[in-house]
């Protein structure tokens, strides 16, 4: 027997299987091009040339596809192969040898490796100008982002794929070659014993779960929230996978055990059904049920950054010309006269270009970092190990009552007093070798003191500054970084063209001073470079949640084709014995019913739950608006909830002509 018999056997094999192989492969070609065309953003030169953030941001959408990929491949094609032991047994029985079968399984993965990879290519290439402009639209550049590929992003897309299914002709072979033709030839008929239902793991799985939902909820503030994101997500993937596994096998063996559910007809069917398969179908329900909470996730938090983009800009930059004064700790009395100066200097210039001041804010405010303690507040330098240090800004009062409009009046032993977490309630707080009587305040600083605890400390003249700082230096004489700084922001009106011209000689004019350094941004030149970052994020968001969408796919259609071929013999018998076909429709559509409710029930809980922390994390793109991201999550839920809907009648119709 030569080559050529065995790769036209193959390939009526894969003709024979098209109800597996066409889902497949079209599959296969989908996340093969998602792939190459993010490689090729990650490679594109105008995108490393434009911006720093977007090929970071491309580079983790390829490392996260790549391993969607790994995954979901291998995953789908544990179904197709289950559903061939049969085929592959009777091979063995009908006397070819297991190199034989070997070479007729490597044809199968080579025809359907080479049409996958080379479909997803020409996809990739067919849709990437339309994918390019959808980017283009979403970064608001002023040039467009040329569509361009290269042998590297060709090569590297290749490369994957060929290991991958590589790695999958690898299963494939071993599934036989240590395998008895006898047991083979029964593989897909060998159901699982009805699963025992662990206590332990039930518990388990609402520790795990609580654990994760409880740090979501007490998450302390932003900073924080990185840190234990990641541990929140572990947590309730493992939860996840032990409800599903333990709880539901407790629910159903609670409705079995009550009679009046058990003892109907339609009942009884699909709750042994799926009591007897719970185990397997349970893994099957959670891996649906993560899937759906990441596109809910990954689409509702970057169509929220993208849409608070003006949003944050106004946070980030609350005028539209923003100038930071960096003291030295050499040259602090220089520096507070170099602030004066340049409150006119800015005044002077504007007027040059024909724009008028219309709103100006400026302050002084020297930041230590420390912690709260019985009343007190014991320094601590930036770096140290374990939990985050609070961080205290202290104003003189002088630029709290001109930047608040306030006409604020302390004595020499009292402050004004914000704590980001209000849970300090002392009415006084030792700092150094003063004690102040506070009076509490609202936020009138920056809305990046929500990013961590913070505290905003109001004293009666510069000179506090200066001793806070002695107190601070007699603790840490070696640090370098406790200084007097300054912010002067300012909105002017006048046309667009001397906004620009203003800009750029404000731009070139404040890069250093001497005795201390300066640094100008202006909103304008920000945006283009924060629509950059957040229409990356979006694009990104909308791509993984289209990747993911089409895991959901993709598992339940192969799920359905799997019960559907387990059911069907079952369901024949229970025809000879007198069952109608409308009350095994019934029965099975109470099965079909659960499989879909539950993922997407359990997936809109976990992301509720995960409302605190993403909150938090939005925070850190500069999002404060709660109703934008609140309405976002929302109209996500229902547009997926739709798209899931769509699959369940798509694949339950896929069900029903299989078991018939």
């Amino acid at each position: 027997m030569n080559n050529r018999f065995f790769s036209s056997l193959a390939l009526r094999n894969i003709k024979s299987n098209k109800q597996l192989y066409i889902p497949f492969l079209l599959s296969s070609t989908a996340i093969i091009a998602m792939f190459f065309l993010m490689v090729s953003l990650m490679t594109n030169k105008f995108v490393q040339e434009r911006s720093s953030s977007l090929p970071t941001l491309f580079m983790i959408g390829v490392v996260v596809i790549g391993i969607f990929s790994v995954i979901f491949i291998l995953y789908t094609n544990s179904f197709l192969i289950k559903r061939r032991k049969k085929e592959i047994g009777l091979y063995g029985i009908l006397g070819l040898e297991k190199k034989h079968v070997a070479k007729i399984l490597f044809f199968e993965s080579l025809f359907s490796s080479l049409l996958s990879i080379a479909a997803g290519l020409l996809a990739g290439l067919l849709f990437g100008r339309l994918v390019f402009m959808l980017l283009n639209f979403m970064l608001r550049m002023p040039n467009d982002i040329a569509y361009t590929t290269s042998l590297l992003s060709v090569g590297a897309t290749v490369a994957l794929f060929v290991l991958i299914f590589g790695i999958t002709l690898l299963y494939n072979i071993s599934q036989f070659t240590f395998a008895n033709p006898i047991k083979l030839l029964k593989g897909k008929q060998e159901g699982e014993k009805e699963p025992k239902g662990s206590l332990i793991l039930f518990i388990l799985s609402l520790i795990f779960l609580g654990w994760g939902y409880a740090i979501s909820i007490t998450i302390p503030d932003p900073l924080a929230a990185i840190e234990k994101f990641f541990l929140a997500v572990l947590l309730v993937i493992i939860g996840t996978y032990l409800l599903f596994i333990s709880g539901s096998i407790f629910i159903l063996k609670a409705l079995k055990n009550n009679k009046r559910i058990y003892y109907r007809s339609g009942a009884f069917i699909s709750i042994s059904g799926m009591l007897y398969r719970m185990k397997q179908n349970a893994v099957g329900l959670a891996n649906i049920c993560i899937l759906a909470s990441m596109v809910i996730i990954a689409v509702s938090t970057t169509i929220t950054i993208y849409l608070g983009s003006e949003e944050t800009l106004e946070n980030r930059f609350p005028y539209e010309h923003n100038l930071k004064l960096f003291g030295d700790m050499d040259y602090v009395a220089e520096m507070n006269n170099r602030f004066f100066e340049l409150q006119d200097e800015v005044i002077e210039l504007t007027e040059e270009n024909g724009l008028e001041v219309a709103e100006m804010e400026s302050y002084r405010y020297e930041s230590f970092f420390g912690n709260l303690e019985d009343g007190s507040f014991v320094f601590e330098q930036s770096s140290v190990d374990g939990d985050l240090p609070v961080l205290m800004m202290v104003i003189p009062l002088q630029d709290f009552n001109g930047m608040t409009g306030e006409n604020y009046s302390l004595a020499d032993d009292e402050a004004l007093f914000y704590h980001s977490t209000k849970t300090y309630l002392k009415e006084d707080l030792s700092i150094g070798n003063k004690t102040y009587s506070l009076t509490e305040i609202e936020n009138e600083f920056s809305a990046d003191m929500a990013l961590t605890e913070s505290i905003a400390l109001v004293v009666p003249d510069e000179a506090h500054l200066l001793d806070l700082r002695e107190d601070y230096m007699g603790q840490f004489p070696e640090s370098t970084h406790i200084t007097v700084d300054a912010e002067i922001g300012w909105n002017t009106e006048g046309t667009e063209a001397a906004e620009k011209a203003l800009a750029e000689q404000l731009e070139s004019e404040y890069n250093g001073v001497s005795g201390s350094f300066s640094r100008y941004e202006s909103r304008d030149s920000q945006r283009e470079e924060w629509y950059s970052i957040n229409g990356g994020f979006l694009f990104l968001g909308v791509f993984l949640g289209l990747l993911f969408t089409l895991g959901t796919l993709l598992i339940t259609y192969f799920k359905q084709i799997s019960e559907g071929f387990d059911d069907r013999g079952k369901f024949q018998i229970m025809q000879k014995v007198g069952l109608d076909e409308n009350m095994i429709k019934d029965s099975t559509k109470s099965q079909i019913i659960w499989m879909f409710i539950l993922p997407i029930v359990i997936a809109t809980i976990h992301v509720s739950f995960a409302y605190p922390i993403v909150r938090k994390l939005l925070l850190i793109f500069g999002v404060t608006n709660d109703m934008t991201w609140l309405m976002t999550f929302i109209a996500v839920v229902i547009a997926f909830a739709g798209i899931y809907w769509m699959i369940y009648r798509v694949t339950s119709k896929v069900y029903y002509s299989i078991v018939k």
